[in-house]
């Protein structure tokens, strides 16, 4: 069944409008700060494309990958494996997912100066693909079931994913990190 035009819509402007009310209430936070109206978005780009990036060309690339019916001989429809994405990021078929996650992380660490900042923002970001994960699911299987929140942390997968998304991200922003200060004396010279 192809997918109506509006709910299409819906789904690709979603993120665009979570950010804008995210920059929104961040702008609205500052302006009642006493006498400092000083607004920095530019240090939140590097999160801002990260989530963008996430969202469009991880999920995209998982979800084009597999097929959404299980016509195939192997079974592998994406239906609940995008909830629980390590199954997604380790499986041979679609082992490119783990190298775009990888690069999007490594990208967004590696932009920021202070590597504190690089680490912080990786480890949100983990949380952020696990909401994302959600929202996938919802439009592949359209319909809307909340039950699927509640199986992700009664079952085991849902802590391993989490884990597993917190380690590689994590792990990638210290690499990203120690390159930028290595880049960073390189260029002083």
């Amino acid at each position: 069944m192809p997918i109506s035009h509006e709910r299409f819509m819906i789904f690709v402007i979603l993120p665009f409008v979570a950010i804008f009310g995210v920059i929104i209430g961040f702008i609205y936070s500052k302006l009642h700060e006493k006498d400092k109206v000083k607004i920095d978005l530019g240090r939140q780009t590097n999160f801002l494309l990260a989530i963008l990036l996430i969202y469009f060309v991880f999920f995209g690339y998982i979800c084009n990958r597999y097929p959404k019916t299980a016509d195939d001989l192997y079974n592998l429809t994406i239906g609940e494996r995008v909830v629980f994405v390590y199954q997604v990021l380790f499986n041979p078929r679609s082992i490119f997912s783990l190298i775009i996650l990888i690069g999007i992380v490594f990208l967004m660490a590696f932009r920021e100066k202070f590597f504190e900042y690089g680490l912080r923002n990786s480890f949100w970001l983990s949380f952020i693909i696990i909401f994302f994960s959600f929202i996938w699911y919802w439009f592949i299987v359209e319909s809307f079931d909340l039950s699927i929140i509640g199986n992700f942390f009664i079952r085991y997968e849902g802590y391993l994913t989490i884990l597993t998304l917190i380690g590689i991200n994590m792990s990638v922003a210290a690499l990203a990190s120690f390159a930028r200060r290595e880049y960073d004396k390189f260029k002083k010279y």
